[in-house]
Order: C-alpha cells, then structure tokens, then sequence
C-alpha cells in the first residue's frame, strides 16, 4: 500500500531557485509573446508601452516657448510670458494634446487604463533626459480633495509622478501640498474664470526653503492650477518650481 508523500518546508535556498525559474519563464514569456500596444492593441510594444508607429505617431512639442511649452514656430518666448511672466520657471511638456496623446490621457484619467500612466511618464522622463535640466529636488503631483478622489477614483497626476520620480531618483512626498476645497471643473471655464476659482485653493504643508521643485501633471492648458501651486510653494520657500506634464494644449485658452 502506498503511503501519502509529506512535503516540507521550503528553504531559502528552494525558494530562492523557484523564483529564479519563475522569473526565467516570465522573461521567455515575454520574449516570445511580447507586450502588446496600449494603443492600437496590434503591434509589440517598442516604448513606454506603445508600438513604433504608434510612438511615432505622437506630436512632439517643438519647438515651443521656453517657459509656458505653447507650441510655437521657434523656440521664443510667446506674447503671454513676455507681457506677464508666469509665476513658475518652465514647462517641460514633450508632445501637444492631440490624436493619439488625448486618447491616452482621457482613457488614463476618466477609465482608470493605469498603464497609461507609464507611457505618460516616460514621455516626461525621456524629455527631461534629452535636455539635461538639472534635477529638482523634489516632486509634487497635483493634488485633488477627498471627494474628487473618491468621485473619480484615481488621481492621475500621483500615478504619474511616482513613476518620474522612480525612473529619475527623485522623492515624490504626496500631502505635502493639499488641496482645501472643492472647486467647479476647471475644463467648463475661460482662463479668467479659472484664475478666481483656484484662488486660495491649495496649501503647503512643508517649508521649502531653497529646495528645487517640480509639479508634475498630465495635461498643461491655461496653467492656472499650476500657478496657484507654483504661488504657494515659493510663498512656502522653494527656490526654483518648474512644471513637468505629458501634453500641452495647443490653444492656451482652450478646456
């Protein structure tokens, strides 16, 4: 009669190989079945999750204004900066919010596709990379009240920040700058009518004296959200606050 097997612990050594023959197998998982196009779904993934001609697809943003990133035919500051220079020191914005990049971010934002926000950030750090900015000190999602979160589930500007800040090594503290109320959606407003909304909108919790920021985002438009932000952070000390987003609206006035 056959007596039942027993199986015991597994030791360090054990799960230390099954591991290994687990991650062996997911790479040759991958290298024969490999990722798909978050976009078109049809071709390999080539970069950040998009396929080449996907990648190739999207509508870099330049030239542009060095310091708010509206597209521009050459590299020159636009009318709006040089009549009222913005509170924040530059917009790093690598491509315009147009087809396929509205897609993108409406589909990460409004339907919780998180891996979106990989592409999203990737975009931003190969930008940041190509120009061989000096790194802020810290990053800063946008932040959103409790009940915006709760309502939409997710805030996207935090997904992408996370994965800025581990790509290029900089600390993502997330509370330290809070949003104090509710305020009416910022796409149904003019430029002027988004000014007053975000008035006193958002706190610091933190000094940030002499320390170099960057607020991270997904889309740039007016940019009031990030001048009010931008406000308060150098009211709380920062030296230096620039704005890192995936898109820029082609019309500053636009929703």
């Amino acid at each position: 009669m056959l007596r039942p097997t027993t199986t015991g612990p597994i030791t360090p050594i054990g799960r230390q190989c099954s591991n290994m023959i687990r991650e062996f197998l997911l790479q040759a998982l991958t290298f024969v079945l490999p990722p798909q196009c978050l976009l078109c779904h049809d071709g390999p993934e080539w970069r950040h999750g998009l396929c080449q001609r996907c990648w190739q697809s999207l509508p870099a943003n330049h030239p542009a204004c060095p310091r708010c990133a509206l597209p521009m035919p050459r590299p020159l500051l636009c009318g709006t900066c040089q009549r009222r220079p913005p509170p924040f020191d530059r917009v790093i914005a690598p491509v315009r919010y147009q087809e396929p990049v509205d897609q993108m971010l409406c589909a990460l934002k409004y339907r919780e596709q998180l891996a979106f926000a990989r592409t999203a950030a990737g975009l931003i750090v190969d930008r940041v990379n190509a120009l061989a900015v000096p790194l802020p000190d810290l990053l800063i999602a946008v932040p959103m009240t409790a009940r915006a979160l709760r309502k939409r589930g997710l805030n996207q500007a935090a997904f992408i920040a996370r994965r800025v800040g581990r790509a290029l090594g900089i600390p993502v503290p997330l509370g330290w700058v809070f949003k104090t109320r509710q305020t009416e959606r910022q796409s149904t407003l003019n430029a002027r009518e988004r000014q007053r909304n975000l008035a006193g909108a958002f706190h610091s919790k933190k000094r940030l004296d002499g320390k170099r920021v960057a607020v991270v985002d997904d889309i740039l438009t007016t940019g009031s959200t990030v001048s009010e932000i931008t406000t308060v952070l150098k009211t709380a000390g920062a030296a230096q606050v620039d704005v890192w987003v995936c898109a820029r609206t082609v019309d500053a006035s636009s929703g």
